[in-house]
């Protein structure tokens, strides 16, 4: 067994599938639950815990543990391979050149070390003389020691080339520091300058809880900008992640919300305050793929944004996606136009909590909104204030909840009853859905029995598999290549992985079997339902020759075909033979035996 196959078997992968998506079980092993590849309400997204494979029938994303990772997060076969290997205990081979022989798998590899190395570095540097400023600053924001260690405060010193020295002494090409983001090159001639210089520093997770950029803030006036954030390299890309959400994970689930901020210190401040459920972009507006992350983990989205004009354009856009996505969402706007850390530090934890537990639903927000921004007294404020909630609600998905909203929404902006009605009946057209790829199997009972019973009981393939390929290619049913990759499977290795027949067939035929197998209930088909299968694909491959003769019959004689007919007739006759011996063995007494 090569080092993969002995990751792959020695992890489950409801538990990895788990960690990014809400399963619920629905059978003996199988688990489903919202795809994390495709927006959806009503779940398509299946794992089964037996065969170890995941598919979504909406989208028709599926494969093994390890394609889950790599679509997932983005990462290389290799990157998937070490991860999971390491969160499970499992020592990666001594020489594993050849499973990262790719440069972009090795470039990688190296730019998570430069990052690890770099926040070590920053780490020293703000417990050093030189960090005397940056450490003052923190003091005076009120963090406390084990929140500065949480978070990973660092400092990067102003010396200009403090990170290159460092990356040069351990061997770094210029390739993998100008690639970290880290670094930059000079213009101004030959060589390598820092890109952080005087700077507090946070570093930033990826999900699994790896350091893949670093946001600088500015320690005086005279910087700028304000917050420095890394450029996007081949381990970060901004539209995916967000701050701390490696570290809120479990909360974000235990509360089914998430809180979404705008700042890095708005998201330490809450954080420190008891409040684990927070999260924030990267110095970016927040993206679909922000939205589908939080959607793994959240029911709903509370955002908190500043109550500036600009904090409140994001907010808007932000809710627009979150929507989209099949979020609930919900705003809260702090008074005295205060952020999020600055609330908490002025009243504390428990008065944050409870603003966020009183933050109306989005919807009631937008009313309250539109009726601050329009006369709705007038004909033409109340029409200006429909236009501007209008879009909003298209963008749920359902007829009826568009409607019900809709009527939330003009009976708070005061809507008179005439208005109120035309306006709700608007929303109650009905929305083009996409279809799934695959609605229904096409296969039989029996076909289905087969197939489960043969890709688990190698007794069953020796005893039926002939006889199930032998019918199902003559009557050119659906199942014929399974039966056939079952076959040429188990030649190559008679305990064949599934993931291996999944391999021998194309999309359509791949689909067939992922869903008979994720659809199947009850306990397993003995080696009995197996052979009664056959003899019910036999009854039906008998039916459908002898209607195909009578067919032919009755056109041979129409045609006046006399030569034709009488073969035919021979034909029918020879193929009800064995029928009729069957009933005579039945019937017949045996020797000494009387008749009733």
């Amino acid at each position: 067994m090569d080092f993969a196959a002995h990751v792959k078997s020695s992890v489950d992968i409801v538990g990895v599938v788990g960690e990014s998506v809400r399963l619920r079980k629905q059978g003996p092993n199988r688990f489903v639950g919202l795809c994390p590849f495709h927006t959806e309400k009503t779940p398509s997204f299946s794992v089964h815990q037996d065969h170890q494979f995941f598919k979504c029938f909406g989208c028709g994303k599926g494969g093994d543990v390890f394609n889950f990772l790599m679509e997932t997060q983005g990462l290389t076969f290799y990157e998937a391979l070490r991860s999971l290997a390491e969160s499970h205990g499992i020592p990666m081979p001594a020489s594993s050149g050849g499973l990262r022989s790719d440069t972009e798998s090795r470039l990688r590899e190296a730019l998570d070390q430069m990052h690890e190395k770099a926040q070590s570095w920053f780490r020293q540097q703000i417990h050093s003389p030189a960090g005397f400023d940056a450490r003052g600053y923190i003091e005076g924001r009120g963090l406390s020691a084990s929140v500065q260690e949480l978070f990973g405060l660092g400092y990067a010193p102003a010396v200009g080339g403090f990170l290159v020295a460092g990356f040069k002494r351990e061997g770094r090409s210029e390739r993998e520091m100008e690639a970290s983001g880290l670094v930059a090159k000079s213009s101004q001639g030959p060589g390598f300058y820092d890109r952080f210089r005087d700077r507090l520093t946070f570093p930033i997770h990826n999900e699994r809880g790896k350091i893949i950029a670093f946001a600088g803030r500015a320690l005086r006036q005279d910087q700028a900008p304000k917050y420095l954030n890394s450029p996007e390299t081949a381990i970060y890309k901004k539209q995916n992640v967000l701050y701390n959400l490696h570290r809120a994970r479990e909360a974000i689930r235990r509360e089914r919300m998430a809180v979404l901020v705008e700042g890095y210190m708005d998201v330490i401040g809450a954080y420190q305050s008891g409040v684990e459920h927070v999260i924030a972009s990267c110095g970016t507006a927040l993206t679909q793929n922000h939205a589908r992350a939080l959607r793994r983990h959240a029911d709903t989205v509370i955002v908190n944004f500043d109550p500036d004009a600009a904090g409140q354009g994001a907010a808007e856009k932000s809710i627009d996606l979150l929507i989209q996505e099949g979020l609930s969402a919900r705003v809260l706007q702090l008074p005295d136009g205060l952020d999020p850390y600055d609330y908490c530090r002025k009243h504390g934890g428990e008065a944050y909590r409870g603003k966020l537990d009183e933050a109306p639903g989005y919807h009631d927000w937008l009313a309250d909104q539109a009726r601050s921004r329009f006369d709705t007294r007038t004909a033409e404020g109340r029409s200006a204030a429909i236009r501007f909630v209008d879009p909003k609600i298209r963008l749920l998905n359902e007829p009826i909840q568009r409607a019900l909203v809709a009527e939330q929404v003009g009976h708070r902006m005061g809507l008179d009853r005439m208005v109120l009605s035309q306006f709700v009946q608007s929303f109650r057209g009905t929305r083009n859905q996409a279809k799934a790829i695959v609605n229904e199997t096409r296969l039989s009972e029996g076909e289905r029995i087969l197939l489960r019973l043969m890709i688990r009981s190698s007794e069953a393939r020796r005893d039926l598999l002939g006889d199930a390929l032998d019918l199902a290619a003559k009557q050119e049913l659906p199942s014929c290549k399974i039966f056939e990759a079952i076959q040429a499977a188990a030649e190559q290795d008679e305990a064949f992985p599934y993931s291996a027949l999944q391999g021998r067939l194309e999309q359509q035929e791949r689909q067939l079997l992922d869903l008979t197998v994720l659809a199947a209930e009850g306990p397993e088909p003995s080696i009995e339902s197996g052979r009664r299968a056959v003899e019910a694909l036999r009854r039906e491959a008998h039916k459908r020759e002898h209607q195909a003769i009578l067919r032919d019959i009755a056109i041979a004689d129409q045609a006046g075909d006399t030569e034709k007919l009488f073969d035919l007739l021979r034909r029918k006759k020879e193929l009800n033979a064995p029928v009729v011996n069957q009933e005579r063995t039945v019937t017949t007494p045996q020797p000494g035996s009387t008749r009733s």
